[in-house]
């Protein structure tokens, strides 16, 4: 059986007051034996170790409760701990319906044509926009995706990207689509897409009419919904100062 560390001090504490209480004094009258009682000063002692003993316990129980109440937002810290680095282990939860995973984000491929407007609208309907690569490795996965699957091969669809007039920027997060201003978009059109070249066999970049009609590619938004869990998580260690 297993003792918290305040057993030793509980039963030492318990075994002076039981000492005390049976405190007496023997003694000899000439062939007599009499046991003078120590009840008077016994108990006076008693009082004074009660007292003191009364202010342990209150500090005690105050420092089991401080402990409680800082392992419970310990707890609650690690949660959050664990949500914000979570994303980088490779157990993802499962993407909604019409969504595919491929890399870290989770993807919706259509299979009919729309313009660019209505593509746009379309995705936000399903909890998304039009994709938008962050990253050279995120527009690997997609395209990896999109050449491995039959159904998706050789298709060219919309993305988020926008140019508005000097540069092409993502219409969703307004970051620019080249990092790099001297990489150039063929194509004349203010819409950007995805196209196949089917002689290189390779995707790459073309502007073109947003009045054309084209497949899309829809990038779920995850943003809001890790914020809000984040915050809640926040509230609830907040919520103990």
């Amino acid at each position: 059986m297993n003792h918290g560390p305040w057993a030793e001090v509980l039963e030492n504490w318990i075994t002076l007051q039981s000492n005390n209480s049976r405190a007496a004094r023997i003694m000899k009258i000439g062939d007599k034996t009499v046991t003078v009682s120590t009840k008077i000063s016994t108990t006076n002692k008693i009082k004074d170790v009660s007292e003191t003993d009364l202010q342990l316990f209150e500090a005690i129980e105050k420092l089991f409760y401080e402990v409680g109440h800082l392992k419970k937002r310990l707890r609650r810290a690690e949660e959050l701990l664990y949500y914000v680095i979570s994303g980088n282990n490779q157990m993802k939860e499962p993407c909604p319906d019409n969504y595919t995973r491929m890399g870290r984000n989770c993807y919706h491929f259509s299979n009919r044509d729309f313009n660019w407007k209505s593509s746009a609208s379309l995705c936000r309907g399903l909890g998304g926009h039009l994709v938008e690569f962050d990253t050279i490795e995120e527009s690997q996965d997609v395209i990896a995706g999109l050449m491995s699957d039959s159904k998706l091969k050789g298709k060219n669809f919309w993305t988020g990207g926008l140019n508005p007039g000097l540069v092409w920027i993502w219409a969703n997060s307004a970051r620019p689509v080249h990092l790099d201003t001297k990489q150039s978009v063929i194509g004349d059109g203010r819409c950007l897409k995805l196209t196949f070249n089917a002689s290189s066999k390779i995707y790459s970049y073309r502007g073109e009419d947003c009045s054309l009609r084209q497949r899309y590619i829809c990038e779920l938004t995850i943003d809001d919904e890790s914020a809000n869990k984040i915050e809640r998580i926040a509230r609830l260690i907040d919520k103990d100062n």
